[in-house]
């Protein structure tokens, strides 16, 4: 290594990891690389479109890796993922509810998904939504996994919450059920509408 590139290396910042954790890249083209990593299955026009559009307040360590997970995982980095940067310098990614089906298809493990609206039953808020209840059954499980999610829990304001608080609860409760179903490829990712920064 010579002295020139030794002194314009830095580390990456991994989510969720401190720091020093990181992997020696220089600064001048961490978005080539980057590029490069997803073998021109991701561009750099497609970069500069993501940092232009839906992820500005990422630096460019932070989109380097956002765009390679998404390459890894295979999802579309403009509508199946989503990240947003960490107070440590690390980025949380997740996957939209259509990204989490094409990976718990690929599996070749998924058979089928129902989800259900749930209402409240009786009493002076009868009729009123309550929340959602999602069924996954995987090839090999003696049971379907079944997964519900309350408004009481998840519901806030903003965020597609007050548009349309049926289709969010029931991406909640279908996110959890896919999760439980199929934690070897989504263990850890979670659903927008899940978490608080959307």
């Amino acid at each position: 290594m010579t002295t020139d590139t030794a002194e314009r290396q830095t580390s990456l910042p991994i989510a969720g990891a401190p720091a020093e954790a990181g992997v020696p890249v220089r600064l001048h083209d961490v978005l080539d690389l980057a590029v490069r990593a997803t073998a021109g299955r991701i561009t750099r026009e497609d970069i500069d479109l993501l940092k232009a559009t839906i992820c500005p307040k990422f630096t460019d360590a932070q989109l380097a890796l956002y765009v390679r997970v998404c390459d890894l995982k295979k999802v579309d980095p403009f509508s199946q993922a989503y990240g947003f940067p960490n107070e440590d310098g690390g980025l949380a990614f997740g996957l939209r509810i259509d990204g989490m089906r094409a990976l718990a298809m690929r599996t070749g493990e998924y058979l089928s998904r129902t989800v259900e609206t749930l209402l409240v039953p009786e009493g002076e808020k009868v009729g009123q939504l309550l929340g959602a209840r999602a069924t996954v059954q995987r090839k090999g499980m003696a049971a379907p996994i079944v997964e519900e999610a309350f408004m009481a829990e998840y519901y806030r304001k903003g965020h597609g919450w007050e548009q349309y608080p049926e289709t969010m609860i029931r991406k909640v409760a279908e996110s959890k059920a896919l999760r439980a179903a199929f934690p070897d490829a989504l263990s850890g990712v979670y659903e927008p509408a899940e978490m608080e920064h959307e």
